[in-house]
């Protein structure tokens, strides 16, 4: 699991239904909203304060809650459910929670959770069978973007969750902007420039990232484009874009330079030199360009662009969108 810090916390918003009451699950003429039923939405607002940090094959469930029901909830009316994360002790996280409604406190109380590996759960060759037959959800970025840093953060979590796998597409975005004539924020007016950059931030700390301009921006991107190549040939290509990603944006790296480049390379499990001699082969210039050929074929006109069963996302706030698409496809 990423790193969680105590804080993080999740609003689930929600109407309840007449299949949400208390008469529903046999208290006869109890028409309010039954107290499991909103402990399930308080669960589920704890799961969504974490669940961009989980790794691959990582959940948390539930292993304890003690609430104390306030006031009836009654359905047809918004709920608002608020999770907040007080502590991490090893793989056990904790939770203080409330459900609001109107304006009134409904419910409130702790809520434990723990940190397992999602293999636990289902047959291994049952599970690796269903991701295999899936369509991969194929991610299209350039390190020039902070979006694409804080997209590749939370993709991972995203496709563990919809059983995806990551079809990793680095391309030259300056390249593909300039063969559509497409959009460049950072020449936009000041207003709009000022709040691209708040915003920005803004979902940085969302996230619980850092995020700073590099002091040389921009910095060159081809050579870390080639070796990303490279390490999807390899099989590394989410350990070597992260590391990438967060030396640029996070560390103030060079990623340019062959040498950062080959500690980036070692770091994700790859051979260093090979990064290196990767970083200027014809082969893996010609393989960013042929992704760079196929987006423009596809109607890609920024990064980060992903691609699910077909359809296309553009932008990191649009992952939770391209989730819930992906999820009605399977139930469908």
């Amino acid at each position: 699991m990423k790193t969680a810090m105590p804080g993080m916390q999740a609003l689930y918003v929600t109407i309840p239904g007449p299949g949400s009451t208390a008469e529903a699950i046999g208290n006869d003429g109890i028409r309010v909203v039954s107290t499991p039923h909103i402990i399930g939405l308080l669960e589920e607002a704890s799961h969504r304060a974490v669940r961009d940090l989980y790794e691959v094959n990582e959940a948390t469930v539930g292993t304890k809650v003690d609430i104390e029901h306030l006031a009836p909830a009654f359905p047809g009316e918004a709920l608002e459910c608020r999770a907040t994360l007080t502590a991490i002790e090893g793989r056990r996280l904790r939770f203080t929670l409330l459900a609001t409604q109107a304006g009134r406190d409904i419910m409130h109380g702790s809520h434990e959770r723990a940190l397992v590996k999602m293999d636990r759960f289902q047959p291994v060759s049952a599970g690796a069978r269903a991701v295999a037959e899936k369509s991969p959800i194929e991610f299209f970025f350039d390190y020039h973007s902070p979006w694409c840093y804080l997209a590749a953060e939370r993709l991972e979590s995203i496709a563990a969750r919809c059983r995806r796998r990551i079809s990793w597409r680095p391309l030259h975005l300056a390249n593909l902007i300039e063969r559509i004539d497409g959009r460049r924020p950072l020449e936009a007016n000041p207003a709009f420039v000022r709040w691209f950059k708040q915003d920005m931030q803004d979902w940085a700390a969302i996230q619980g990232l850092p995020l700073r301009y590099h002091p040389n921006f921009p910095l060159r991107p081809s050579r870390a484009l080639r070796a990303s190549a490279y390490a999807v040939e390899q099989g590394k290509a989410a350990e070597f874009v992260r590391a990438t990603m967060r030396a640029y944006w996070a560390e103030s790296r060079d990623i340019s330079d062959l040498t950062v480049l080959a500690e980036l390379g070692k770091a994700a499990g790859l051979d260093p030199d090979a990064v290196v001699a990767a970083s200027s082969q014809e082969a893996y210039k010609l393989a960013v360009e042929a992704n760079g050929d196929d987006a423009v074929a596809r109607g890609v006109f920024g990064a980060p662009t992903f691609f699910a069963e077909g359809r296309m996302f553009w932008g990191n706030d649009r992952l939770e969108m391209m989730e819930h698409y992906l999820i009605d496809a399977s139930a469908a």
